[in-house]
């Protein structure tokens, strides 16, 4: 169990998972009753963004000040850039959504929302069980929850990439999808570099 003042740095690393889950929880939503992207809609997932960079803030300034922190300096950095790194991602898809001023959904897309959402939800629960990381029983099937996620929305990216260049005629098209699909895909591979982190982390401090 952690000790009492280091629950600060545990605490934080599921809130700033949590703000990765309101984001893709918004992009889940925004694909599923999609009708354009609007600037307001942009601007609506950025404030979640802001919201994790003002609690990372926190983080940093008090690991600044900190004598001895529960893990290595270096794996608390690693894991709260790679935490942020997808909210990051997941905000950017409705940024480029809004920047290629996207008027249709692909009927692939809300598949590949739900397992990012599913990504972030199962990063979560790690992230909950990673205080007690000595004498966790649960740890690392969680973390292969995260893997299996991971591979799972490849399988949904290749599958879309295919149809996207097998069916599609218009070349505007198939760029502007290529991209998106690649960027999708990029949320879940950036939750598995969290969960790599974490795994890092808690075997140097068995």
């Amino acid at each position: 169990m952690a000790k009492k003042q280091d629950n600060f740095y545990f605490s934080s690393f599921v809130k700033l998972v949590d703000y990765s889950c309101q984001a893709a929880t918004y992009l889940n939503n925004l694909v599923r009753n999609f009708d354009g992207i609007s600037e307001s809609k942009k601007d609506e997932i950025h404030v979640i963004e802001h919201s994790a960079d003002l609690e990372r803030h926190k983080v940093m300034q008090k690991l600044v000040r900190e004598f001895l922190p529960p893990l290595d300096r270096e794996d608390i950095l690693n894991l709260i850039r790679d935490i942020d790194d997808v909210t990051d991602a997941v905000e950017d898809i409705v940024i480029r959504m809004y920047m290629y001023n996207v008027k249709k959904m692909r009927a692939e897309v809300p598949s590949i929302t739900q397992v990012i959402l599913d990504c972030c939800e199962a990063l979560k629960r790690l992230m909950e069980e990673f205080h007690n990381f000595r004498k966790s029983k649960t740890i690392d099937s969680l973390i292969d929850g995260v893997l299996r996620l991971e591979e799972k929305c490849d399988e949904i990216y290749i599958k879309a990439v295919r149809d996207l260049f097998e069916h599609e005629k218009d070349p505007i098209e198939i760029s502007v999808w290529s991209d998106l699909f690649h960027r999708l895909e990029q949320c879940c591979d950036a939750c598995g570099r969290v969960s790599s982190s974490l795994e890092t982390a808690y075997m140097k401090n068995l």
